[in-house]
């Protein structure tokens, strides 16, 4: 399952503030798909704190696609 979040016209710090508050509620195995307006540098720390891995991808257009996961939980025995 995945989640869907445009922040292209929102002012900073709105787009970091939003993104965050998204990833608080994604589930193990989820996805947060996130259209933004330019390359979001300063989020990918505050990111990495919180365990996801986060995939970029740059458009034509200058628009940027982020993939955020949060993995799935560690198989228990």
């Amino acid at each position: 399952m995945s989640q869907n979040l445009d922040v292209r016209h929102l002012p900073a710090p709105e787009p970091m503030v939003r993104i965050l508050e998204a990833v608080a509620t994604l589930f193990p195995g989820e996805t947060l798909q996130v259209r933004h307006s330019r390359v979001p540098h300063l989020l990918y720390p505050r990111l990495q704190e919180r365990g996801v891995a986060v995939e970029t991808r740059e458009l034509p257009d200058g628009e940027v696609l982020l993939s955020i996961r949060r993995p799935e939980r560690p198989a228990t025995s």
